[in-house]
């Protein structure tokens, strides 16, 4: 499937028509303007504080420290963008090797990062695993060399937010300890994940080495991100945060809403996840509908439709002018259905707006066209 499927960004038009809704399928309420995004988190104690600079001020401390206990990680360095985050811990585990450095052929990292890793930083990628399930511990074993570094990314986006089985994860890091193979996991939907395992942040991140983590997602931060590790480990990130242009002057906005999101959104992620359980539970009772996977293990899953995508595209749209429910704007081949189209669906708390059965029939009108 094209990065471009997934990666390009809605129209104006698409983002005017979003804003006029008044309910919206996917993740979390829109803010309709930047007035009212600024305004909200002026409302923060920590807006108070001085402007960060250059990496330093109490706030974004407190954001580093806090997402570090989180994940009881010694140390945590700010990020402004993942693929600068990842790039940097991958050049940091590979020292001045050129790899290789094993992840999933689906992975963020080799597909939505158009492979930066080989094309920035020279070095060599080794594909592991099968179409739309995670890595798995004999396909390890089984690469025809050992890695510099081995990535995870938790959960799987494009095999339909799919996870590793609890007890594979715990091989994994097993292995690449026996072997000293650094173990990273792209965490961008950790937040998502936990309730999945029943485990704690800190528990799943203890597996691993060193641990990516994204605001501007599940949190529904404005953008940014945290790298956690050891203290050597994020030291090593410095030189290469300023190389990748992440030693921003100030990031203040991006850490008010990282702390705004982390205190509203954190607490919801397992009912985010058991309702996204019942919405897929009904939608997959549609005849000629596919949910994947069939019970969703994070709150977000693919839903594959019998119509092509161009068709749905209009479809949702109209969806939107005539009824105010926004379902979405993109759509792309689906893999499981001849000819027609997938869509994601990622439950956030725009979901209190709404019933399943009136997600069902907006859907419904969609597919119809």
């Amino acid at each position: 499937m094209p990065a471009a499927s997934y990666s390009n960004l809605p129209a104006n038009a698409d983002i005017e028509l979003r804003n006029r809704c008044t309910r919206w399928l996917n993740g979390h309420r829109p803010i309709k303007s930047m007035r009212d995004s600024l305004l909200a988190l002026a409302e923060l104690p920590e807006a108070e504080l001085p402007l960060d600079v250059y990496g330093q001020g109490q706030a974004l401390q407190a954001l580093e420290a806090e997402v570090a206990a989180l994940l009881g990680k010694p140390a945590a360095r700010f990020m402004h963008k993942g693929v600068a985050a990842q790039l940097a811990a991958l050049r940091v585990h590979c020292g001045d090797g050129d790899g290789p450095v094993a992840l999933h052929p689906q992975s963020h990292i080799a597909i939505d990062e158009a492979e930066a890793y080989e094309k920035l930083m020279g070095l060599r990628g080794l594909r592991i695993g099968r179409t739309d399930r995670p890595i798995r511990i004999e396909e390890v074993m089984a690469a025809p060399e050992q890695p510099a570094v081995l990535t995870v990314e938790l959960p799987l986006r494009r095999g339909g937010y799919v996870l590793p089985d609890w007890n594979d994860l715990v091989a994994l890091s097993q292995w690449c300890r026996e072997r000293g193979v650094p173990l990273h996991f792209d965490g961008a939907r950790l937040w998502e994940a936990s309730a999945h395992y029943g485990r704690s942040l800190a528990e799943i991140a203890a597996l691993a080495d060193s641990i990516y983590v994204s605001f501007y997602k599940g949190v529904g931060g404005l953008t940014g991100c945290v790298l956690a590790g050891s203290e050597d480990f994020i030291a090593g990130i410095t030189p290469w945060q300023s190389r990748l242009g992440g030693n921003l002057f100030t990031a203040y906005p991006f850490v008010l809403s990282a702390l705004q999101g982390l205190r509203t959104q954190l607490q919801h992620m397992p009912a985010y996840r058991e309702r996204a359980q019942g919405l897929a539970a009904s939608l997959a009772a549609e005849p000629g509908w596919r949910v994947s996977p069939e019970r969703p293990q994070v709150n977000a899953f693919q839903l594959h439709l019998p119509v092509a995508p161009e068709a749905l595209r209009e479809g949702l749209l109209a969806v939107a002018r005539r009824d105010g429910f926004w379902l979405g704007a993109r759509a792309v081949a689906s893999h499981l259905l001849e000819g027609g189209a997938m869509v994601e669906v990622v439950i956030g708390d725009a979901a209190a707006g709404w019933r399943d059965d009136e997600a069902l029939e907006a859907l419904r009108a969609a597919v119809a066209g």
